[in-house]
C-alpha cells in the first residue's frame, strides 16, 4: 500500500482542515480516511489530463455532506472544534487560526468553504468550481462576499486584518 501512504502524506492534512468546516474534528478524521480510500480504489476513475486536487476533494466534500444528511437523519448535533490543532500545523497556519476562527464564525458553510481552499489550500477559483458544483463566476461573488463580511465584522470587533 506504498501508494495509499503516499496519497495520505500528500493530502490528509489539507482534507481533514476543509472537513472541519462541515463536521466535527473525530468525525472529520474519518471522513477524511474514508475520502482517501475511496480515491484509492476509484484511482482508475481519474482523468489524468486534469488536474488531482479538485477531483480528491470533490470526493471528499460528497462524503461529508452524506456523512452530514446520515447524523442529522439520526438527529445526532455534534459540536465543531476548529481550535485542535494539527500535529503538522505551520507557524503561518497558527498565527492565521483566529482569521479563520472568525470566518468560521461569521461566514456560512459554502463561503467558509470556498475562502479555505481558495486562500490556505490556494486551489484556482476554475478548481474551486469544480469542487463545489458552481460556475467561476459564482465562485467568485462568493468570495467576494466572504471577504467583505470578514472585513466588517472584523472592523466592528477592532480587529486589523
Amino acid at each position: 500500500m506504498p501508494a495509499f501512504n503516499e496519497l495520505s502524506q500528500r493530502y490528509w492534512t489539507r482534507i481533514q482542515r476543509l472537513l472541519m468546516s462541515i463536521l466535527d474534528h473525530a468525525t472529520a478524521a474519518d471522513v477524511t480516511q474514508e475520502s482517501l480510500l475511496r480515491a484509492y480504489h476509484k484511482i482508475h476513475l481519474y482523468n489524468p489530463q486534469k488536474s488531482f486536487a479538485p477531483w480528491l476533494f470533490t470526493i471528499a466534500r460528497r462524503v461529508a455532506l452524506n456523512e452530514k444528511k446520515r447524523k442529522s437523519k439520526r438527529k445526532e448535533d455534534s459540536i465543531q472544534d476548529h481550535n485542535l490543532p494539527s500535529h503538522v500545523e505551520s507557524i503561518e497556519n497558527r498565527l492565521l487560526q483566529p482569521l479563520w476562527q472568525l470566518a468560521s464564525e461569521v461566514l456560512n458553510v459554502p463561503s467558509y468553504q470556498a475562502m479555505r481552499l481558495h486562500y490556505a489550500e490556494e486551489i484556482s477559483i476554475r478548481e474551486i468550481a469544480i469542487i463545489m458544483g458552481k460556475t467561476e463566476t459564482g465562485i467568485k461573488v462568493i468570495l467576494f462576499r466572504a471577504r467583505r463580511k470578514l472585513q466588517k465584522t472584523a472592523a466592528i470587533r477592532g480587529i486589523s486584518l
